[in-house]
């Protein structure tokens, strides 16, 4: 017996750069909200792709939203731009335990020797000296 190939037609996307397949008016569902939502194809709202560095000039850390950083995108969703100005310069890049080479989170220590090593011992001090005077 002979297998019958039957080519199934399906339409594609009327915006410009969209292979997806058509199902309303000749658009896929997200260009057809656009459509129905604003009278036009829009976009300039459409979001970026991720993956990559923050758009950012001189900035390495990957994108989150918008094709910005974490902190960049907090910049600008509080203050409507960019805000070198607020930005904290921290002196330190790494932990400053020997031989740990994760990054700088608070207090020249990584988030494991923040714990470890300044937060937890701190805390039981404290605990100690509640306990005498108590």
């Amino acid at each position: 017996m002979e297998k019958v190939v039957q080519a199934v037609w399906r339409s594609v996307c009327r915006a410009d750069g969209c292979e997806r397949e058509a199902r309303t008016a000749g658009y896929c569902p997200r260009h057809y909200q656009q459509v129905r939502r604003h009278g036009r194809l829009t976009p300039e709202r459409e979001y970026r792709r991720r993956g990559g560095h923050c758009l950012v000039d001189g900035c390495q850390e990957p994108q989150i939203a918008k094709g910005l950083c974490f902190r960049h995108y907090q910049q600008t969703r509080r203050y409507g731009r960019l805000t070198p100005e607020r930005e904290r310069v921290y002196g330190r890049k790494a932990c400053q335990v020997p031989g740990c080479s994760e990054k700088h989170s608070s207090r020249g220590y990584c988030k494991r020797h923040y714990m470890t090593e300044y937060y937890l011992p701190r805390l039981a001090d404290r605990e100690r000296t509640a306990r005498r005077t108590a």
